[in-house]
């Protein structure tokens, strides 16, 4: 077996751990196929590291479940696996994911996959089908978190209970819980990103300009794995917010912060400052600021009511509400992509798709003709 070459930013111990694991596949993965891994390891995004290692992990376990190794797979075991996979509550974008990392592994073998068989790609149509589909027959998705809510004048009308500007009065941001969620509706409603952007921000990537707004540079994201960054604005609101969770964090630690420590980090119910939140951090944060402030919104609903208030509620809601915010304040497709780095124009549209059929032409000739 030969021995891996340590790499400056890589995560040895995964990488070492699906060695171990691999090298437990013997004869079916021989030298040639360890030095093709380690160059694809080399040059993989830290994200794609993670994951790969997950999928590795859940493929050789099942593999192992019924004593066969991990490669070489024909179609019906791929199809098996994805199988069990949504069974146990997994879900189709996370099959796929697994599915494509064991594309990668039979690639770097060079074996032909056994995932790009039409069994396979049967299987994945099946599995989204029963999971993507609402009452109507259409994909679900997140309930959006918008600025002001569904309201019909985004400028003119009061905020609804569920949205940003509703929920920011329910904060205490005296408190450390309350400070870091204001920064992170705030975050949310002027960027736009995904949970596992906000997750990554350092305090080091915000930028103070002189009329009180700000910039924030987004090191990496889904469509940018060159790592190369993008520049984004931050309203004042924003900066101030950030402002009052830095100070007093810094009064806590007695000394200034460093320039990567995490801009949004946990907080323990006695008020305490820990380490950097996570994907699922975001989401069940997010989560706590709408109940919390529903219930201080609206006391008259009990506990049931909302939670059918927060049905649908996810860590992707801010980024769906800012699709809808920009299209409701006459924003155009290309406008948006560019404002949260959307690669295509599929999904922002498909966000804010009811929006723009009641801002369209016959909802427009409609409203001048009267009816």
């Amino acid at each position: 077996m030969i021995t891996p070459l340590p790499r400056v930013g890589t995560p040895v111990s995964d990488r070492q751990a699906l060695m171990d694991l691999l090298a437990g596949d013997g004869p079916a993965i021989g030298p040639t196929t360890y030095d093709r891994f380690e160059a694809w390891w080399y040059g993989a995004a830290a994200n794609t590291k993670r994951a790969f290692a997950a999928d590795m992990r859940a493929w050789g376990a099942f593999r192992r479940a019924r004593g066969q190794p991990m490669i070489p797979a024909g179609a019906i075991d791929v199809r098996d696996f994805a199988r069990a996979q949504s069974r146990a509550g997994l879900k189709s974008s996370s099959i796929a994911r697994q599915l494509a990392s064991i594309a990668i592994l039979h690639d770097l073998a060079g074996i032909p996959s056994p995932t790009r068989d039409r069994v396979v790609s049967g299987e994945m149509k099946g599995i989204r089908r029963e999971e993507g589909l609402d009452g109507r027959g259409r994909r679900r998705q997140a309930l959006p978190l918008r600025l002001k809510g569904e309201v019909g004048d985004i400028v003119a009308d009061k905020p609804l209970p569920l949205s940003v500007m509703a929920l920011l009065t329910t904060l205490d941001i005296s408190t450390a819980a309350g400070a870091r969620d204001a920064v992170l509706l705030l975050l949310g409603t002027d960027l736009g990103r995904r949970r596992s952007e906000y997750a990554a921000m350092n305090i080091g990537d915000v930028s103070a300009a002189g009329d009180g707004s700000g910039t924030i540079l987004i090191r990496r994201s889904k469509t940018d794995q060159s790592g190369e960054g993008r520049v984004k604005y931050l309203s004042s609101d924003a900066m101030t917010a950030i402002a009052t969770w830095l100070a007093i964090r810094e009064t806590a630690s007695g000394s200034p912060l460093p320039p990567d420590a995490p801009l949004l980090a946990s907080v323990d119910r006695f008020g305490r400052v820990g380490g950097r939140l996570s994907d699922d951090g975001i989401r069940d944060v997010l989560l706590r600021i709408a109940r919390r402030g529903l219930k201080l919104l609206l006391p008259e609903l009990d506990h049931a009511a909302i939670d059918d208030q927060c049905r649908g509620l996810s860590g992707h809601s801010l980024r769906v509400g800012f699709a809808q915010d920009l299209t409701a304040a006459g924003e155009g497709l290309a406008a948006i992509c560019q404002a949260a780095d959307w690669s295509s124009p599929a999904m922002p549209t498909r966000y804010a798709e009811a929006l723009a059929a009641r801002s369209g032409a016959v909802a427009r000739l409609r409203r001048r003709v009267g009816s």
